[in-house]
């Protein structure tokens, strides 16, 4: 029964958060009794959640006028989401011309916290073909387009990710060492592409390059994805610099311009 009450209090919680935000999109520069009225909530729950807001940067306060309105983190929640329906738009006729040149299924991914989700694809009509990755999530440890996020993270992000995520096995060729990981996405960013050699499911290997924006930080992974008898690591290398070639002309559509330090 307590365990039930504490859920039931946490999605309160939640949900007066929510309530907060959008009130204040509403009515931006509004004092504490304002957005109280606006929601009908104690004054103590109020201050806890808009603490918590204000500490996380989804609000701001004037201590001038004493009033508050949105933070600069909305912005970045916003923007990450149009960001993702932009390059959906771009990456679109890449995705098709390496599908059907290559004739292997290829997607677009990006990153959703500790892990990779798949936002779009060209997926190719064969005997054979490996199940549909769009809107699945996967462990970024196990999966090429996620080694290819890994790879190009800062040591504190890095750190952060170890202290969050525990490496499991899905197939007896996944990494679960730490430094061995290491060791791997180091070399994954010296190389300039990521190869899932059945790490997170079995007889399915993949290719996956990056693609920078004009932060020249990776925005998402272009990555092919077939059945390991027609993708051996033969075809992977002799396929890997179309992939690089396109992933490169993408990102300076995202307004990338640095020249690429790759090995090609």
């Amino acid at each position: 029964m307590g365990k039930r009450i504490k859920k039931e209090y946490i999605v309160h919680n939640v949900e007066v958060a929510f309530q907060i935000l959008f009130f204040l999109s509403k009515h931006s520069k509004s004092t504490f009794e304002e957005i109280q009225k606006g929601i009908n909530i104690s004054t103590y729950q109020l201050q806890k959640i808009i603490n918590i807001l204000l500490n996380r940067g989804y609000i701001d306060f004037n201590k001038e006028e004493k009033v508050y309105s949105l933070g600069i983190k909305n912005f970045e929640v916003g923007y990450s989401y149009l960001s993702n329906v932009e390059i959906r738009k771009l990456a679109k006729p890449y995705l098709q011309y390496l599908g059907e040149t290559i004739k292997e299924n290829v997607y677009l991914a990006v990153r959703s916290g500790w892990e990779i989700v798949y936002i779009d694809a060209y997926e190719v009509d064969r005997p054979v073909i490996v199940k549909s990755r769009v809107g699945r999530l996967l462990p970024m440890y196990a999966s090429a387009s996620g080694k290819v996020h890994l790879a190009y993270m800062e040591q504190h992000e890095l750190e952060e990710f170890f202290n969050n995520i525990k490496l499991l096995p899905y197939t007896d060729k996944t990494i679960t060492d730490k430094e061995k990981l290491l060791e791997h996405v180091k070399l994954v960013r010296q190389q300039g592409f990521a190869i899932d050699d059945e790490e997170w499911e079995k007889e399915v290997r993949c290719l996956s390059v990056p693609v920078f924006d004009y932060k020249k930080e990776v925005a998402a992974a272009i990555t092919l994805s077939g059945p390991s008898f027609r993708i051996t690591n033969d075809n992977l290398m002799n396929i890997k610099n179309l992939f690089i070639e396109k992933s490169k002309e993408l990102s300076e559509r995202l307004g990338y311009t640095e020249e690429w330090e790759v090995i090609l």
